[in-house]
């Protein structure tokens, strides 16, 4: 459902993609781990149709983002980090014309409307000014509005961020269920124990490239560490270090 095939994006003289390959099969969970400025964000935006890349291809539900960007879209919901929303609409007025853009029914755009804000106790909010909403609250609304035609495939950039460890705790089970219901996830996160919880692989990416990639148990037993955290903090210690030891890359 998700195809990233050599994946470089050039900013001048600065590369912040070099050379990114993986894929997601239907109803799986990828994490993308890296510290900030690893090139999650970046390789995120350039699936979501946001960047285009300075080579390599990356596909969404059997669509080319490139060439057809516009199907790519339709079949992908994305979650910024920093999301740029209308201040000056109502929660429920932003939800209500995302919904119209996705051509969705009428009926079908309040139904999910009060059925997601409800689940997020947003039913307060609903329709107050987003200009008011706190940073919680503004990453609720985003994640609503990336689910709202319960797309095939999600990508999430930091979903957890500024939000309580309750609504973590939820929105972790909102992936999770979307997972069981054959959505495919890319995730990219700097939390460990973020994608300890939901990702069935998880990618380690440092310095614009992938450093090792497969399940969790396999990083663990390739790095000869006991969590999730020491294994980055050991591959990404010996990229910083020239350590030519060769981690587990499989599960591409």
């Amino acid at each position: 459902m998700i195809e990233v095939r050599d994946l470089r994006k050039d900013y001048h003289t600065i590369t912040a993609i070099d050379g990114v390959s993986f894929h997601v099969d239907r109803g799986e969970i990828l994490g993308l781990l890296g510290s900030n400025g690893a090139g999650k964000s970046t390789t995120i935006k350039i699936l979501a149709g946001l960047l285009r890349p300075t080579k390599g291809g990356v596909f969404l539900a059997g669509y080319d983002v490139i060439r057809q960007t516009l199907e790519s879209k339709r079949m992908r919901g994305y979650m910024p980090e920093f999301p740029l929303l209308y201040d000056n609409l109502t929660g429920y007025e932003l939800l209500y014309f995302i919904g119209q853009l996705l051509d969705m029914r009428e009926e079908e755009i309040k139904e999910r409307i009060e059925r997601y804000s409800e689940a997020m106790e947003l039913e307060d909010h609903l329709y107050s000014l987003i200009g008011t909403y706190s940073k919680g609250t503004r990453q609720k609304i985003t994640f609503i509005m990336a689910i709202m035609n319960s797309p095939p495939v999600l990508l999430l950039d930091e979903p957890t961020a500024g939000l309580d460890p309750r609504f973590t705790r939820l929105l972790k089970d909102w992936i999770l269920s979307f997972r069981g219901h054959g959505t495919s996830i890319l995730l990219s996160t700097h939390i460990t124990a973020v994608a300890e919880d939901v990702c069935d692989r998880v990618a380690i990416i440092h310095r614009g490239k992938i450093r090792t990639m497969g399940a969790i148990n396999d990083l663990l037993n390739s790095t000869g560490t006991e969590s999730l955290e020491e294994a980055f903090v050991q591959v990404v210690d010996a990229v910083e270090g020239r350590d030519e030891r060769a981690y587990l890359t499989s599960g591409e």
